[in-house]
């Protein structure tokens, strides 16, 4: 497996995280704001750990990949986007909704080019 295959399964799997812990913080009505940076703080987590497992990768291009990916998908959703993701971990629903799909996969392959990771 190519390490662009790895990394882009790495964005599906941070973004499939994105809810983690939502569910306290939906219960006490936190603002949008609070809910991205819990987001950041749970896609970055998790996609270090991931990415840090595909090989030929070094601990600074997991670092700027995972710091980029994050970065750039929270610029990418829209507050009812993240509402929206909030409303479906609620529910118990952690995978990437197909319709973010397509931005994950744009947002990983920019990454990976910012990070110089070949493939």
């Amino acid at each position: 497996m190519t390490s662009k295959a790895v990394l882009i399964g790495v964005a599906i799997i941070a973004g499939g995280v994105i809810g983690f812990g939502y569910t306290f913080l939906k219960s006490s009505h936190p603002d949008v704001a609070t809910l991205r940076k819990n987001m950041a703080g749970g896609m970055m987590e998790q996609c270090v750990k991931a990415a840090s497992a595909a090989p030929g990768i070094s601990a600074a291009q997991v670092q700027a990949y995972c710091g980029c990916t994050t970065t750039k998908l929270d610029a990418a959703l829209s507050d009812d986007e993240v509402k929206h993701l909030v409303d479906l971990e609620h529910q118990g629903q952690t995978g990437v909704p197909p319709e973010l799909a397509p931005k994950l996969d744009l947002i990983s392959n920019a990454c990976r080019k910012e990070a110089q990771i070949p493939g």
